[in-house]
């Protein structure tokens, strides 16, 4: 099998240099492609052998095997945690000795700050040693910020890998599971599910590996840090380190209720992706039914359920973002209340050491460390449901869902592949039910009697007549072999042959018929042309295409260009909520800044005179002033105040909404994609269609707010220190501005890059998810094959392509942080050993201030200016569904006209010709038919396999618009709404639909029919029998598709929701090729007694099924070639039914 991308470019990380690789110089080549033009795959290097699917998910799968293994001998549960420790524990160790010595720089900053600051505070000119000592300092310094932008960025490319490497190991032994499920084990499963597992719960583990380290590292920083703050403050610090700890044990409790949440939210998901998936793969049913109002009810309220457990879940996520903001502040606001109560003074220097350590600690106790606490809990619910999901019982292209092809078509190709295997056994699940006369001969004759006639061949079937050549015949009644002989041997007294005669004189029409309705003569029949045999596939002409038929390019997925619009930002927010709340949102935001840039000021100011009152008190030895510190204390209570109550507000009310809005979203989404015309989801595969319900729904209900909220909360936050430091030393605004030219060329230029990158990795996720679909609906043909091990490498290089892209979008992001840190770093040293220069001219405070700002200015503009481009990047997600929003839509389901209730109450259908296109630029499929039907008549419609018969319904379905006009009982069908045509028309389609729930709630979806009347369209198409007998009768919970019924029983099961409808129009598309002769003669009995008032169409491939229909239409390639009632065709040798019917008694 060829790989999907087989001309993938050299990736030149393998060719680098160690300067190149630290530094990711080599990305520049791309980067400036980037810039220059949009990026294609073509551009994407190709993924490192140690990063490639199978090898990193046959690693993986070793370790669990041997896990289960142990489990097995000492009579325990396997471990996922253990299998996946025991595979990366080496390379995760050596990363946290990066993680230890990358934070132990960031300790060292605040006492080095302290030095710099003690020297200010008792500045000498004078004294050049203090001034040399001084700039040692300010060079220790430099290295130290030098030092963590390198080692920060390292760590976190490294561990994003291994992070990468997790999720796609864990996303193959998924895929890997799916082919081998057993029967049983797929009823406790779904594609809901799957789909789920690899969308949101392996991204936990790139989220998790990130933060994990910090789970030691942070409280080990906060135990070094309370030392050093022992060391400047005493016992005070103590207060300061208590609030920490508070919240790292608040923290511990949260993780519990972000588990818990995870487990109940991923449950929520599951049903709705489930749902949505079934909608897309049945939708012509549902559209044909009419059920997309109420389907968009069902899913809505799954997604309120959904939704609400996201919420909560979010709001946790606001009080941790709101700590981060926040929680510093509070910590030095307590340390220095308690060291004032205490009585103790304390120098500037000693003020904004405290300041400095305690931020020191921010990044990491109340942002890394509550982050790991939270994925480290949604972790755990991931490895739990993908452990459960790898324990489930193991047993042993064409476009998706075949959607090009034909039933007949399909039926070959599934033959075909067949045969090709060259097994010593065959088993034939009824292959030729699905084609037409001469079709099913000849590949009776050429492919089961000669190809296969030396093998052992298991042939189910309903074709009756070809059982004069078997060798052994079994008649099978509820699962038990009721007798077995020869031919010869049938039939016979007391022998239930489903009352068909076999003997082969019975199953020859007689030359001349001169009766509309004789019985023997069609038994099993298929219609075909002697003078025009069925074509093979690739020689049909254009016109020969029915509904199944039309040959589909699945085109690769659209991606936008250039950078995310304003108008998707601006009706993302909208969507959220009015704009009054969103106003209220913006003031709060202002509040919450002010108040925080106002308590720096403040405490600059308390420095100072802390620093004068230090002055009288030691160094004159008299106290002469002592500041009040009751108005410092006051002020700065109010401030702190503020910023704990407006910080807490704005996150909470952001996270609000933004998951409205995705909610919004969603909800928009759904409508589109039901409006959209059929023709789209032909076009579309089911996953790439799912991406976007599973994928990007999830980007915007967990990442894209979470994001959104940090940035805004770090632009502020950067805008207030930007500009304390310009108010306090005017001089920064020298290195400042010229910073921030430089920081907004280099975010445009990199985003230029980035938006592609994200465009090709949520474009090369979509085959990754399609391919999962095509293969769950196909796993028992795979099997059959033995052809797992050739899907999983289809699947595998699925991955590998979108770790192409995946990995593209780990470096750039590297290469651009590291190039803003390297900047940052710069402006810090700047400041540093400019305040040493110029001294003279300022006061301590004020270098304390500033250069305590430029370490925080240091972490928060490059987080800052990421989290911007980062936003902008997920926002592609909002872009995507945006694009789903905005798709063509059918014709309206209501128009202004609307026909009456009782309509139509004759069902007269008049064509005027008509034809019938599926595209407006494909071809013609049904040309100029003028048959007019009467009211109550029941008409039969046949012709050869792509002869245009499920097409016919299609145009009466309105499923693309018709050219000409059809009138139902006088009024044309396009001048009244979809629904109003569609729910007045009962269809038993040609392939069965049903929805995962009770066997109620497919037959009667919406509750609009009592038990009696169900039981009664049961009986009526023989199913009531079967379904006393399940476990839970009407109550009994169907499988996915109903998987757990026969392809008959499905049918039957339409059968009995088209008797419910009670329409005066009824079509049965074909819908009898799954059941057996004598159910299709009771059920057309049925047919007779229960529609005998009712309009009847009959598509079918069997000519004993219309032989006695008032009229028959015969098409063929697109065209009605006659149109009269059967006897009298059968008496015109001419006919082309005349010729059918001689063609089936030589099948």
């Amino acid at each position: 099998m060829l790989p999907v991308y087989p001309e993938a470019k050299h990736n030149p990380l393998r060719d680098s240099n160690i300067c190149s690789r630290l530094l990711f110089w080599w990305l520049t080549p791309l980067l400036r492609v980037g810039y220059k033009r949009r990026l294609e795959e073509d551009d994407m290097y190709s993924v490192l052998p140690e990063d490639r699917s199978a090898h990193l998910g046959e690693e993986l799968q070793g370790y669990w095997h041997r896990e289960v293994s142990r489990a097995e001998k000492d009579a325990q549960e396997p471990s996922l945690t253990k299998a996946i420790i025991k595979c990366y524990w080496k390379p995760y160790l050596v990363l946290g000795i990066f993680t230890f010595l990358e934070e132990g720089t960031r300790i060292v900053q605040p006492v080095l700050l302290g030095k710099i600051i003690s020297y200010l505070e008792y500045y000498d000119p004078s004294d050049s040693a203090a001034f040399h000592e001084a700039l040692a300092y300010a060079a220790g310094l430099s290295i130290c910020v030098l030092t963590w932008a390198f080692l920060h960025h390292l760590y976190f490319y490294y561990i994003q890998r291994v992070g990468m490497r997790l999720r796609v190991a864990v996303c193959h032994m998924i895929y890997h599971k799916a082919l081998r499920l057993s029967n049983s084990a797929t009823r406790e499963t779904s594609t809901g599910q799957i789909v789920n597992l690899l969308s949101n719960d392996v991204n936990r583990f790139d989220q998790v590996t990130m933060f994990l380290h910090f789970l030691w590292v942070g409280p080990l920083q906060a135990v070094v840090v309370t030392a050093l703050l022992w060391m400047e403050v005493g016992i005070s610090c103590l207060a300061g380190m208590a609030v920490l700890i508070l919240l790292l044990l608040l923290q511990s409790c949260i993780g519990k209720s972000f588990s818990s949440l995870r487990s109940k939210t991923a449950a929520y998901t599951d049903d709705r992706i489930r749902t949505v998936s079934e909608v897309i793969t049945g939708i012509r049913t549902v559209k044909m039914y009419t059920w997309e109002k109420s389907i968009m009810a069902l899913i809505a309220r799954l997604r309120r359920k959904e939704v609400s457990k996201i919420l909560r879940s979010s709001y946790l996520r606001g009080l941790n973002l709101a700590s981060f903001f926040a929680l510093s502040k509070i910590m030095v606001f307590v340390t220095f209340i308690t060291s004032e109560v205490l009585g103790n003074v304390i120098t500037a220097s000693q003020v904004f050491v405290v300041v400095t350590l305690f931020e020191a600690l921010r990044l990491t106790g109340t942002l890394h460390f509550p982050m790991a606490v939270e994925k480290v809990s949604e972790a755990v619910v991931s490895i739990r449901r993908v452990k459960d999901w790898q324990l489930l019982e193991d047993d042993l292209t064409v476009g998706d869902r075949g959607t090009p092809l034909s039933a007949g078509q399909k039926a070959r190709i599934s033959l075909a592949r067949a045969v090709y295997q060259d097994a010593d056994i065959y088993l034939l699940d009824d292959p030729l039910s699905a084609v037409d006369a001469g079709v099913s001969k000849h590949l009776f004759e050429q492919c089961i009697r000669q190809a296969l006639h030396e093998k052992i061949t298991i042939l189910v079937t309903h074709q009756l007549q070809y059982l004069k050549d078997a060798s052994q015949i079994l008649i099978l009644k509820d699962g038990k072999i009721m007798k077995k002989g020869t031919f010869a041997a049938f039939p016979k007294p007391g022998v239930d042959f489903e009352d068909i005669p076999l003997k082969e004189k019975e199953a020859e029409p007689p030359p001349v018929p001169d009766s509309p309705t004789p019985r023997s003569q069609a038994s099993e029949s298929s219609v075909e042309s002697q003078e025009n045999p069925r074509p093979l596939l690739e020689d049909a002409a254009p016109q020969d295409q029915d509904a199944e038929n039309i040959r589909v390019t699945l085109s690769l997925e659209s991606r936008s260009d250039g950078k995310v619009g304003f108008k998707t930002y601006k009706n993302y927010f909208i969507s959220g909520d009015n704009w009054f709340i969103i106003i209220f949102l913006i003031l709060v935001n202002i509040a919450a800044q002010v108040s925080y840039v106002l308590q720096d000021w403040w405490l600059s100011s308390w420095a100072n005179g802390q620093s004068s009152l230090y002055a009288i008190e030691y160094l004159k030895g008299k106290i002469t002033f002592i500041p009040d510190p009751v108005w410092y204390l006051t002020a700065y209570s109010v401030l702190t105040a503020g910023t704990i109550l407006f910080g807490i507000t704005r996150s909470l009310l952001m996270f609000y909404i933004l998951v409205n809005s995705s909610q919004t979203f969603h909800n928009k989404m759904l409508e589109s994609i039901l409006r959209a015309p059929v023709l789209f989801f032909s076009r579309n595969p089911t996953g790439r269609i799912l991406n976007r319900f599973s994928k990007d729904t999830g980007h915007m209900d967990d990442l894209l707010p979470q994001i959104i909220q940090d940035f805004m909360q770090t632009f502020l936050l950067v805008m207030g220190v930007v500009g304390v430091m310009v108010v306090v030393i005017p001089w920064t605004a020298i290195l400042l501005i010229p910073l921030g030219i430089i920081f907004f060329v280099l975010r445009r230029y990199f985003l230029e890059t980035s938006r592609d990158v994200k465009r090709l990795e949520c474009a090369t996720r979509s085959p990754v998810f399609s391919h999962l679909a095509s293969s769950l609906q196909g796993r028992w043909t795979i099997r059959a094959f033995k052809a797992q091990q050739r899907f999983q490498e289809l699947f595998d290089a699925h991955q590998d392509l979108h770790s192409e892209a995946w990995f593209l979008s780990l470096t750039t992001s590297r290469w651009f942080a590291l190039c803003l840190d390297a900047i940052c770093a710069i402006f810090v040293i700047g400041v540093a050993f400019g305040s040493l220069f110029l001294a003279e001219t300022l006061n301590v405070g004020q270098v304390g201030l500033v250069l305590s700002l430029a370490l925080t200015f240091m972490v928060m503009v490059p987080r800052c200016v990421r989290q911007s481009a980062e936003a902008e990047t997920m926002m592609i997600s909002v872009e995507r569904v945006t694009e789903y929003i905005d798709l063509e839509k059918e014709a309206s389901w209501e128009y202004e006209y609307r026909p009456l209730p009782s309509w139509p109450h004759e069902g007269r259908i008049h064509f005027s010709y008509v034809s019938f296109r599926y595209s407006s630029d494909g071809p013609v499929v049904l040309s100029e038919l003028v048959p007019w039907i009467t009211s109550r008549s029941k008409v039969g419609i046949v012709g050869r396999t792509g002869a245009g018969k499920s097409s016919l319904v299609s145009a009466l379905f309105r499923l693309s618009e018709p050219e000409g006009i059809i009138r139902i009982d006088g009024i044309r069908t396009t001048s009244i709404g979809l629904h109003d045509l569609r729910k007045k028309m009962s269809v038993v389609p040609q392939e069965p639909v049903l929805f995962t729930g009770t066997m109620r709630k497919n037959l009667d979806p919406f509750n609009e029919h009592t038990d009696e009347e169900l039981w009664n369209a049961l009986e009526e198409v023989q199913l009531k029998e079967a379904v006393e007998g399940l476990p839970g009768r009407l109550n009994t919970e169907l499988a996915e598709s109903g998987s757990n019924l026969s392809a008959g029983q499905r049918q039957l099961v339409s059968f009995a929701r088209a008797i419910l409808r009670k329409n005066q129009i009824l079509i049965i598309d074909k819908a009898t090729s799954n059941v057996d002769p004598r159910t299709d003669e009771l059920i057309k009995k049925n047919i007779h007694e229960k529609f005998a008032q009712c309009t009847v169409l009959t598509i079918t491939n069997r000519l004993s099924t219309v032989i006695d229909s008032e009229f028959v239409m015969v098409l063929d390639s697109g065209r009605q070639i006659e149109f009269s009632q059967p006897y009298k065709l059968l008496l015109n040798r001419n006919s082309l039914f005349y010729k059918m019917v001689q063609h089936l008694g030589e099948a």
